[in-house]
């Protein structure tokens, strides 16, 4: 099934009968859904069993081989890019706050296996969304709207659900710190520098100010002022490339000290300046 030139998305279908698919990302999220049959999947030498109705994410730089003696699977691709792009459209109009979460699915914070959904009717609404996407695209439809937006709804269904995963695990181990509910934090905060400062975060947390850098550090693979630093960068970037505010506007927005602060910082971390970066999204 060709895919249609929706911002980079693409769906197609697959039939496995006594067959395996390897399904690997560089830089896009891909959606697992099991619209019907069993089997097992493989990743990091870990095992784990299928079942029809079942929807699984496949995050960047990952590789899962999915295989059956007889199953039908829809495959989504959904680029990084466009799911920043849903975030700030997201941020402008300030709503949908589950999809401040999606930054922590594309970054592969949530590494645990098995089927996202924890709410048998998101589970179910899922299904109705999934199947009219596959629909859509299979027919190739020229309403773009339609997909874009059935897209955008199951990403949000995602998250919510990750989120209620992680509320869950909480309640039941209260002394586990949740590294996904930090990064929310951070992401729902990251205009206001007071919020963002380490101790601030730590005591919110009840989490040792000392040992909160290390904590962090050990969670996500990165220290936290890169990510801090990388996190603004990127909505930097999203904002060159999906919107016309002005850099001194974006500056003072994402808290740079001022325009040539955040000018030298792109030019820095981003091989150019904001300028030649937004030029080359034309």
């Amino acid at each position: 099934m060709k895919g249609l030139p929706l911002e980079g998305i693409n769906v197609k279908e697959v039939q496995l009968k006594d067959e395996e698919i390897v399904v690997a990302t560089k830089v896009s999220l891909s959606f697992i859904y099991i619209v019907n049959g069993d089997g097992h999947f493989m990743y990091d030498e870990r095992n784990i069993d299928f079942t029809g109705g079942k929807l699984f994410i496949i995050p960047q730089q990952q590789v899962y081989r999915f295989k059956s003696k007889k199953a039908k699977l829809i495959v989504i691709q959904c680029p990084i890019e466009f799911i920043d792009k849903i975030r700030l459209e997201a941020d402008r109009i300030e709503s949908c706050e589950n999809l401040y979460k999606l930054q922590y699915i594309s970054n592969n914070y949530h590494a645990r296996a098995g089927c996202i959904f924890r709410n048998e009717n998101d589970e179910h609404f899922a299904e109705t969304i999934i199947l009219q996407i596959a629909n859509e695209f299979k027919n190739k439809t020229e309403d773009y709207l339609i997909i874009r937006n059935c897209i955008s709804i199951l990403l949000n269904l995602i998250a919510r659900n990750i989120i209620s995963s992680e509320t869950s695990d909480l309640q039941e181990n209260r002394k586990a710190f949740s590294i996904m509910k930090i990064i929310t934090y951070i992401q729902q905060n990251i205009k206001d520098r007071e919020k963002t400062g380490i101790q601030v975060i730590a005591d919110h947390f009840g989490i040792s100010g000392n040992y909160f850098g290390e904590y962090f550090k050990q969670q996500t693979g990165t220290s936290y002022q890169d990510y801090l630093l990388d996190y603004r960068l990127k909505l930097v970037e999203t904002y060159l490339k999906y919107s016309s505010v002005r850099l001194s506007e974006i500056a003072y927005e994402l808290q740079f000290s001022d325009e040539s602060h955040l000018s030298k910082l792109f030019k820095k971390y981003r091989g150019m300046t904001p300028g030649e970066y937004r030029k080359k999204q034309k």
